[in-house]
């Protein structure tokens, strides 16, 4: 019998506890009280969080059943988790940000007439996340990664009264169901075929799966993080799910939903590395959404869908790894992107707060260093980490990441400084626009002030991670080989290379040094070659017109399903029915024909049915 730890309990009594305590008695006795019991659930499920870390990091681990849900037969579905390196690293960012950003809200949110039902639903979504790291089967991990999506969808549409909030949720929802389908079907030939999903047993086995199966299932669980992770095709989900509050847009973007397609890749990469060709597929994947996205970045004004566009560059950058096969630089740049992309959602909440709006443009900002110098300082030092500014956190994950591109030829290499470059270039010029100038096109509110305490306090701690976590690679490193598969190649991030560093800061120095001619030597740029080129900027609007093709496919789909609800249900089904009528009529007429009532041909009837049975009887 397994010992299971105190804090594993913790993980979900907690916050268990305070969703049932806020509901039933806060909501309808105290509303404006919900977020205390949460808050203090926060704090113990980073307590425990950190507890499990120092239990993994000193050699330990455990993966056990807490308790059986159902049986059925011989099969089970069993509530079990899995403490290793690789859900203990992503789970203490997770629980930390994710607890910063719960205070955040707090402040945010003040005075929302949803608060209540908000910080329950904020709340939930931060469980289903915790679930979806510590599950050790994929069933479990199924049912929390489809209350992840259900979370999200409320969430973003929290402001019920905006259609377009309305909209972006439903887009969110119904995109991630084509990638939870293919998770949904992976799950299901596992099963089929072991009646087991355990990691464990599955990892075990893995090199003598039939080589049919781990080809379908290792597609499949990509679908499904292309999806929940926003690579192309399925990315565009993203950048709208903006219409949501802010401490939403953060937690989703730094902590729990798009990470969680990208820990299933590293979850399933015992599976998906033994695929021939999907590595690499996954690879290109990743390359061509980091570079596309971080171009389409370059051309937004809303501050909070620059962020998402470069959301979805960070993951493609992710993906990028994964399939050069460096899991660990993978899980560490997603680590440390949790960081600095909170931070600097957070600070773009503050802008807003500061202005009095839910979200702000660059035509909206302009010179607001002077109003919000502490938002000003801590935007500036997660943007130097995104970018990868030595001796920021941003600066190691990357340089781990252009290290394997290095290392497998010129095509990664390029990609990998693209990368590295249009993430510099987009994330210093949303920094010039918004604190610097103001230029004759802004028009900055007249009485933008700093956030509160609040605020400022959880991103300012946050910034702290943006800053440092990035000196504890080799501390990563050794967290990660515990309970590795033992048939994978270890995680291992790679040695700084000083030539590959010297790259990495010199695509960086690029990117900022066009950034600063174009906004602050040329400061109307931005808005000139707009006015020069609106079917450019039409075309940047729809993202190269990939936004057309998937508006097109959906009314196609749209249209059959009506063609198929009206017309093949009216004109066959109905029709059929109908028919079928109108045969039993005829066909009951004609045996009402033959039963005339006769003895004597009852009595044939009896003679040929009784020789038709002896015949038969023979024959057998």
């Amino acid at each position: 019998m397994i010992q299971i730890p105190l804090a594993v309990y913790l993980l979900f009594l907690a916050p268990l506890t305070a969703l049932a305590f806020g509901f039933f008695i806060l909501r309808p006795w105290k509303p404006e009280w919900t977020h205390i019991p949460i808050l203090i659930s926060c704090v113990v499920v980073t307590i425990s969080t950190a507890f499990l870390a120092a239990f993994v990091y000193s050699g330990h681990g455990l993966d056990g059943t807490l308790f059986r849900w159902m049986m059925a037969g011989d099969w089970s579905i069993v509530f079990g988790v899995r403490v290793d390196g690789i859900g203990v690293a992503v789970l203490s960012m997770v629980s930390l940000v994710g607890a910063l950003i719960h205070f955040y809200a707090a402040g945010y949110m003040k005075g929302d007439p949803g608060f209540s039902r908000f910080f329950l639903f904020f709340h939930l979504f931060y469980l289903a996340m915790i679930g979806l790291l510590v599950s050790n089967n994929y069933v479990q991990f199924y049912l929390f990664w489809e209350l992840v999506g259900a979370c999200s969808y409320f969430l973003i549409a929290h402001w019920l009264h905006k259609p377009t909030a309305r909209r972006a949720a439903l887009q969110a929802f119904m995109t991630n169901r084509v990638g939870d389908f293919g998770l949904m079907l992976a799950v299901l030939l596992i099963l089929a075929r072991y009646h087991n999903t355990r990691f464990a047993m599955l990892y075990t086995i893995a090199p003598g799966m039939a080589p049919e199966l781990l080809a379908l299932s290792g597609f499949l669980f990509f679908w499904a993080a292309a999806a929940k992770s926003a690579q192309f095709p399925l990315y565009f989900w993203l950048p709208d799910a903006m219409e949501g509050p802010t401490p939403v847009s953060a937690l989703m973007h730094a902590a729990t939903m798009v990470t969680a397609g990208i820990f299933l890749l590293v979850r399933s990469w015992p599976l998906i590395g033994s695929v021939p060709g999907l590595p690499n597929f996954i690879a290109a994947v990743g390359a061509a959404t980091a570079i596309g996205a971080a171009l389409l970045a370059c051309t937004q004004k809303d501050l909070k869908r620059i962020l998402a566009y470069s959301t979805v560059s960070h993951l493609g950058l992710m993906a990028f790894a994964l399939g050069l096969g460096q899991v660990a630089a993978a899980l560490f740049h997603l680590v440390v992107h949790g960081f600095f992309k909170a931070a600097l959602f957070l600070c773009a909440g503050n802008v807003a707060h500061g202005s009095g709006k839910p979200t702000v443009s660059v035509d909206e900002a302009g010179g607001l260093k002077r109003s919000l110098p502490l938002t000003y300082a801590c935007f500036a030092i997660a943007a130097m980490s995104l970018a990868g500014v030595w001796p920021l956190a941003g600066f190691y994950s990357k340089d781990a990441i252009l290290d394997a591109a290095c290392e497998r030829g010129p095509w990664a290499m390029a990609a990998g400084l693209a990368i590295a470059m249009g993430g510099a270039l987009y994330i210093s010029r949303m920094l010039f626009l918004t604190f610097f100038g103001p230029r004759a096109e802004q028009k900055p509110g007249e009485h933008v002030h700093e956030a509160p305490l609040i605020m400022i306090l959880p991103v300012a701690l946050i910034v702290v991670g943006a800053f440092s976590v990035g000196w504890l690679g080799r501390h990563f490193t050794h967290l990660l080989l515990s309970g590795w598969p033992e048939t994978v190649p270890l995680p291992v991030l790679p040695e700084l290379s000083a030539k590959v560093s010297g790259m990495g800061l010199a695509a960086m120095g690029c990117g900022v040094a066009i950034s600063y001619v174009l906004t602050m030597r040329l400061p109307s740029f931005d808005w000139d070659w707009r006015r020069r080129h609106p079917g450019l900027e039409a075309a940047f609007a729809c993202d190269l017109g990939w936004r057309k093709v998937v508006a097109w496919f959906a009314a196609v789909v749209v249209r059959g399903a009506d063609r198929i609800g009206r017309v093949f249900d009216h004109e066959v089904l109905d029709a059929a029915i109908e028919k079928s009528a109108d045969a039993c009529q005829k066909l009951s007429q004609t045996g009402s024909s033959l039963a005339t009532g006769s003895l004597s041909d009852s009595l044939w009837w009896l003679m040929t049915g009784a020789a038709a049975l002896l015949a038969w009887a023979g024959l057998r």
